[in-house]
């Protein structure tokens, strides 16, 4: 099993505290992809131009979740454990409100405020907190390309009750990135290419999950998600994610 090229990446973890951080406005459109269901999105600098946002939601939940920013209804009926694709939002700020599926009004099960810049990604991630309630954590995604011949690489953390995770080679006694704890997210670092598989271990512990023939390709970059939690076996997604001349030549 090839796996000491991922060696090379670094823990760098930091805390999803908002999405105010420093992105590149892409020149390039991007096609993503997570569990067999691939979607497309304009540049970062075609979003500039419309002053808008391009944001996309995580449901790490165990029940379908709508997503209203403000009064509208961003994304409607994302199962659980599900990634939807990116849409334009407005460059202004508003209340990102989370509901049940299918809930007409009554009160959110989570808010957070935020005003998410025109041209820039963002992950929103809806997740269960330890005590049981609902929160929100939005993630700002840095899609700028890898450095020539490279991957990029991260993990976000949304597994409540899980201690801080490591992130291993199989088979590896040696950490590729350690001490990520939940509602954590790691930056983007770049890696070699290289498929393998990758063990996700609680600190001090065995494999609670392995992820098979991860394959990370030069150009591209990866979210490691992990979900579960409270109780329940961990589980893991692979969000991957690439730039592209232009949304029309990858429909």
């Amino acid at each position: 099993m090839k796996s000491i090229a991922l060696i090379t990446l670094s823990a760098g973890v930091a805390a999803i505290l908002g999405i105010s951080g420093c992105n590149k406005t892409t020149s390039e459109a991007s096609k993503s992809s997570s569990g067999g269901a691939t979607s497309t999105a304009p540049s970062g600098q075609d979003a500039k131009i419309a002053d808008k946002a391009l944001v996309r939601f995580i449901n790490a939940t165990p029940t379908a979740k709508d997503l209203y920013f403000g009064d509208m209804t961003a994304f409607s009926n994302v199962g659980s454990e599900a990634v939807s694709a990116y849409s334009e939002l407005p460059a202004q700020r508003y209340e990102f409100k989370l509901f049940n599926a299918g809930t007409d009004g009554g009160s959110p099960l989570a808010t957070n405020s935020e005003s998410p810049s025109a041209g820039q990604h963002y992950t929103v991630v809806a997740m269960n907190n330890v005590n049981g309630s609902t929160i929100l954590d939005p993630v700002s995604d840095d899609l700028s390309a890898p450095e020539a011949g490279k991957a990029k690489v991260r993990v976000i953390h949304a597994a409540p009750g899980v201690n801080k995770v490591d992130i291993y080679p199989a088979g590896s006694k040696k950490a590729i990135l350690d001490g990520i704890a939940f509602k954590d997210a790691t930056r983007y670092k770049d890696v070699d290419p290289v498929v393998t598989e990758i063990d996700v271990r609680t600190e001090g512990k065995e494999s609670a999950v392995t992820l098979h023939n991860v394959t990370l390709q030069p150009g591209k970059l990866y979210t490691l998600l992990l979900m579960g939690g409270n109780g329940e076996p961990l589980t893991s997604k692979v969000i991957e994610d690439q730039l592209v001349q232009s949304v029309a030549s990858v429909r």
